[in-house]
């Protein structure tokens, strides 16, 4: 009995709302996975792929295109379980086994599989920087959060793997973005174009501000300088 009410206790709001988001990204990524039977054979007269029958094969998109969207969503749920603290302090083994794995899809097929789209991403040259920026970004990211925890730096790991989710959470925050410009009755590739940059760059400043707040960065540097 004392173990359930110790259990009620450990409930605070903060960590409600974290699962509440948590869900609520894995909701997003069950619709971003809804049309695969559109891509698996690609259907040209659909959606996404409707204006990319010209190239698609041609250009060697479709090697992007499977490694990202086959990967991206099992990082997005990978990393949301990442951020379980119960998991992380009492099933550590899980905790790397599931990072090691989060750290593979997102190095070898995830980041790559996107720096590959944005090539021939729509809206122009605009989209096509912000898209590789955003995908160099996610895999470098990811891989000094992962060098961080080979070398038993777990502040430093954190703040990077934080920030590599943050960078992966874009594709949610794309198509809210999208979903909300489109109100402003722009034209398609300008409303395409400036929540590209938006999906990403806006949480990762809110992240960096928030790591500020909680000194996470300034350790950093602190034992950078040691």
């Amino acid at each position: 009995m004392n173990s359930f009410y110790n259990s009620l206790a450990s409930i605070t709001p903060l960590r409600v709302a974290k699962w509440l988001l948590i869900g609520f990204v894995f909701w997003i990524g069950g619709l971003i996975l809804s049309p695969f039977p559109h891509y698996l054979p690609p259907d040209f007269q659909y959606g996404f792929l409707s204006n990319k029958g010209d190239f698609f094969f041609s250009s060697g998109y479709f090697i992007g295109f499977y490694l990202h969207i086959s990967a991206a969503p099992i990082a997005l749920f990978l990393g949301g379980l990442q951020l379980s603290r119960t998991i992380r302090q009492r099933y550590p083994q899980v905790h790397r086994s599931v990072g090691v794995l989060y750290v593979l899809t997102v190095l070898l097929a995830a980041a790559p599989g996107g720096f590959i789209m944005a090539f021939k991403a729509f809206g122009g040259w605009s989209t096509t920087i912000c898209f590789g920026l955003l995908a160099v970004a996610t895999w470098w990211s990811t891989f000094r959060g992962w060098r961080a925890g080979r070398g038993c730096d777990f502040q430093r790991h954190r703040v990077w793997m934080l920030r590599s989710y943050v960078l992966l959470l874009s594709a949610v925050f794309l198509r809210l973005g999208h979903y909300g410009l489109q109100l402003l009755n722009m034209t398609p590739e300008l409303t395409y174009q400036i929540v590209a940059w938006i999906s990403w760059v806006i949480p990762l400043v809110v992240l960096e501000l928030v790591l500020a707040a909680y000194g996470l960065v300034e350790q950093r540097l602190s034992n950078n300088a040691v």
